[in-house]
């Protein structure tokens, strides 16, 4: 593990670091409170041997030399007499303490050092002075004994050479001691546990996550906000929504600079993952940029575009399929000017053989013949609509939920649609977290800077560096017709709109085209089945590029 993935470890597992550290800290605070507080002192006794005098009172060299013998080895056997029971109940009697002399001898503790004569005895006491004085009377008690088993005459001796009122005294536990490796045993549990569920998780949460494990592009990462919801696919009061949505826009256009995406489909592997939010807000910003937009919802199974855009039945895709109405009829305009919808009300038994019949096909062709189709497909997982949709559309956004869609289930998804050749084009993360804590967390500055523009389309006001948006509103003023305003006229109007306003129309929508994909206007498309000499790359090609990556080393 280098440096940089045990700091992405501790940003994204920080609470579970923080509450197994706070635990250690808490049980060794525990541990402290239940175990007994006990004080040690000591003192220190000196082993001497009493120099016999010669006739004139001068000290022979050689007897000091044996004196310094005799004490030396003296010094090793008197150790044990410190801690002995006789000496222990001498000890109690003298102090007039509560206990056995087998309980205070093992409370007290004597050593010696090598080539020294003195003896350091530690007791403990269920107080500091009173384990001063068991250190202070040991010793004292301890000279009587060695007196009494050497005899009066004994030049050998034993004196108090430091009282233990001169030592510090040591508490046990140390309260420092037991919280420093409290917190360490929580700090090591934590990054343990931490780096289980590191291991275990593979939930996308980030733009790294995915381009860590895929080699498919991310086109944006969308903020999670209301104003991505279906329900509020009108609103254009989220800068930070709205900002997201033009930068999918743009990267979409340059990630098919080629060849233009006049069909483009947007799925996603589970059902919640807010495929249908994308699909109608990106149909959404795309007609604000100039573009004729068509949004077809066919997702038959579990429609919703037309709750999106408050629309109501009964014309709709299922009707145009089976023959019954034409498209212009079922195609209804929105408030957004350039945007126009085909919706679907109803749930036939059999919506893959209908997605997948000649006269989808046949529609897609016609529809993306003077418009930008976008095709709100169902999800890839549960059912095969969305691969039968795929050899239709030039172009293929998947959409994953930050924090809920797992690489496994995303790594299905796009091998299925590359099985059914389809093209992708790349993947959004949807739903990312702008707050600042999951900024720190994650690590993603995605969203990180102030929003200092004033609210007008989209929350801000475009200067003339934005990429022809503003010049394509105003190609847009004025009282004119749209191309898509033939097609989603009611059927009693459709006539005379199309003998009369084609030419204008076509004009309008020509001139409202994005200088961004212009140069490329002359090149035959290849979209919706049409023959055009582009082929799509052979689905087991595509797989062994983009599959998951779990194997092999992360790109640099």
């Amino acid at each position: 593990m280098t440096l940089r993935d045990f700091l992405k470890l501790t940003r994204r597992r920080l609470g579970t670091i923080l509450i197994c550290t706070l635990l250690g800290a808490v049980a060794a605070a525990g541990l402290l409170l239940m175990t007994p507080t006990t004080y040690s002192a000591q003192a220190t006794a000196y082993v001497r041997v009493a120099m016999p005098q010669t006739p004139n009172g001068a000290n022979d060299s050689g007897s000091y030399a044996a004196a310094a013998q005799l004490a030396s080895q003296k010094v090793k056997a008197f150790v044990s007499i410190f801690t002995s029971q006789s000496v222990a109940e001498s000890v109690i009697k003298e102090l007039n303490l509560d206990s056995t002399p087998a309980e205070l001898a093992g409370r007290v503790s004597a050593s010696n050092a090598a080539n020294s004569l003195t003896i350091v005895v530690t007791a403990t006491g269920n107080s500091p002075e009173q384990a001063r004085r068991i250190a202070d009377a040991t010793v004292t008690q301890s000279a009587a004994q060695v007196k009494s088993l050497e005899g009066a005459n004994s030049p050998v001796q034993v004196v108090m050479m430091a009282p233990a009122s001169l030592s510090g005294i040591t508490t046990t536990p140390s309260p420092v001691k037991y919280l420093a490796m409290g917190i360490l045993a929580g700090l090591l549990l934590g990054y343990a546990l931490a780096f289980i569920r590191q291991h275990f998780d593979t939930r996308l949460r980030t733009a790294d996550d995915i381009t860590d494990r895929f080699t498919d592009p991310v086109l944006a990462v969308l903020p999670e906000s209301r104003g991505i919801a279906r329900t509020d696919a009108g609103s254009n009061e989220d800068f930070q929504s709205a900002e997201s949505m033009r930068k999918l826009r743009t990267n979409l256009r340059y990630a098919n600079v080629d060849h233009q995406a006049k069909v483009i489909l947007v799925t996603s592997p589970l059902q919640g993952d807010g495929k249908s939010s994308v699909a109608a807000s990106l149909a959404k910003v795309m007609a604000v940029a100039g573009d004729d937009v068509i949004l077809v919802d066919t997702d038959l199974r579990r429609p919703s575009v037309a709750d999106t855009f408050a629309l109501h039945g009964p014309l709709g895709l299922l009707q145009v399929l089976v023959g019954s109405t034409e498209p212009e009829n079922a195609l209804r305009r929105t408030n957004t000017e350039g945007l126009s919808v085909l919706p679907a009300f109803d749930t036939p038994p059999n919506p893959s053989e209908l997605l997948g019949s000649s006269r989808m096909a046949e529609l897609i062709q016609e529809l993306s013949k003077d418009h930008v189709v976008i095709l709100d497909a169902p999800p890839v997982l549960p059912v095969t609509d969305a691969v039968v949709l795929s050899h239709l559309a030039d172009s293929i956004i998947v959409v994953v939920s930050a924090g809920r869609t797992r690489a496994e289930q995303l790594d299905h998804a796009v091998g299925s649609i590359e099985r059914g050749e389809g093209k992708i084009s790349g993947i959004v993360l949807n739903r990312a977290s702008a707050t600042k804590l999951s900024r720190l967390r994650y690590g993603d500055a995605e969203y990180g800077y102030e929003y200092g523009y004033s609210h007008s389309e989209y929350g801000i006001h475009h200067d003339s560096s934005d990429m022809g948006d503003t010049g394509a509103s105003a190609q847009r003023g004025g009282d004119h017709h749209r191309k898509s305003d033939h097609l989603a006229a009611s059927p009693d109007d459709c006539g005379d709109q199309k003998a009369a306003g084609r030419h204008t129309s076509e004009e309008s929508s020509e001139a409202r085209r994005m200088a961004v994909v212009t140069f490329a206007e002359s090149k035959p498309w290849a979209h919706a089945g049409v023959e055009s000499g582009h082929k799509h790359e052979p689905a087991h090609e595509q797989t062994g590029r983009r599959r998951l990556w779990r194997d092999s080393p992360k790109r640099p």
